[in-house]
């Protein structure tokens, strides 16, 4: 997919070739290069300036999100997150290079948050670099509140499963739950750095982007980023709970069957004791006589209802 380059041109915006970039720097321009091995990535390099090891954080993904600070440009890494199937999450790495009148953002494939802005930008909504910026920022967050939704169902509907479910369904419900903790602490892991990123725009720290009123656009962004944060943990708050309430309660469903089984055993003890007496070879008990035979039989019999008996009273079966 070649690079495009937006350029503002007072009311409206042209797409120009990436080679006129550095001769287009007086209006603020959109770089968006969705290959990192092309050549595009080294012409912006070159046309701007930029410093080698941001390029090379671009070009080699699985970067920490992160704001790195240089001469005259600011490097910028955040993830977008989708859903493109049920309960499968995907992290998709933005890189975003920052300087004067000029936002150069490199990714892999398509990306629809980029769209999104594209078309505001298109429109005229987004008319300096700054809100650029922002646009791509809060858009990437608002994105991360639909997966959060999505996860947050997943957590209620395993929940109700665990506690008021089937019992036949604790084994995959338990895998669900660990697979749902592992999302949760991935997206923490992309998500809680974000907050320094939005808290350096907060700041001011970039200088380019120091645009009188910008400052409350970047507050309501760090503002989301906390949202989205709190949520996750508190998801993961609640995955905890309920996986130590399904531990809780297997442990009581198998602490009832041990005390069923054992009480039956022991009532099964009582019998072995009686029967094992009169099985003895002793020649003082009357074998012959069928009398002695059904009275043991019925003395087995109540020695097990009362044993059963005392056992149900004390709740024990």
């Amino acid at each position: 997919m070649p690079a495009r380059l937006l350029v503002k041109d007072g009311a409206s915006v042209a797409d120009r070739p990436p080679e006129e970039l550095s001769e287009l720097r007086d209006r603020p321009c959109w770089l968006d290069i969705a290959d990192p091995e092309s050549a595009d990535l080294a012409l912006a390099a070159d046309e701007l300036q930029l410093h080698p090891l941001a390029v090379e954080d671009a070009r080699n993904r699985h970067q920490r999100p992160k704001i790195d600070a240089y001469d005259d440009h600011y490097f910028i890494v955040v993830y977008a997150l989708d859903e493109p199937s049920p309960g499968v999450i995907r992290q998709r790495e933005l890189s975003i290079f920052v300087k004067r009148n000029a936002v150069v953002t490199v990714h892999e494939g398509e990306l629809p948050a980029l769209r999104l802005v594209e078309r505001r930008f298109r429109e005229g909504k987004l008319a300096t670099t700054g809100l650029v910026l922002h646009a791509l920022l809060d858009t990437i967050v608002d994105e991360y509140f639909d997966i959060l939704d999505g996860l947050g169902d997943r957590v209620e509907l395993l929940e109700q499963m665990v506690i008021g479910g089937d019992q036949r369904d604790y084994d995959a419900s338990i895998r669900e739950l660990f697979t749902l903790k592992r999302d949760l602490v991935a997206i923490r892991k992309v998500v809680a750095p974000v907050r320094d990123v939005a808290a350096a725009l907060v700041r001011g720290d970039i200088e380019e982007l120091r645009e009188p009123g910008r400052r409350a656009y970047y507050q309501d962004l760090y503002d989301h980023v906390l949202r989205v944060t709190d949520e996750v943990d508190t998801f993961r708050d609640l995955v905890s709970n309920v996986i130590d309430a399904h531990l809780a309660s297997v442990s009581n469903r198998l602490n009832e069957v041990m005390k069923v089984l054992t009480s039956v055993a022991t009532v099964l003890l009582v019998l072995t004791v009686v029967t094992g007496f009169f099985g003895q070879n002793w020649a003082l008990i009357p074998y012959e006589d069928p009398t002695v035979f059904w009275l043991v039989m019925v003395a087995t019999a109540a020695l097990a209802v009362a044993t059963a008996s005392y056992f149900r009273r004390r709740g024990w079966l």
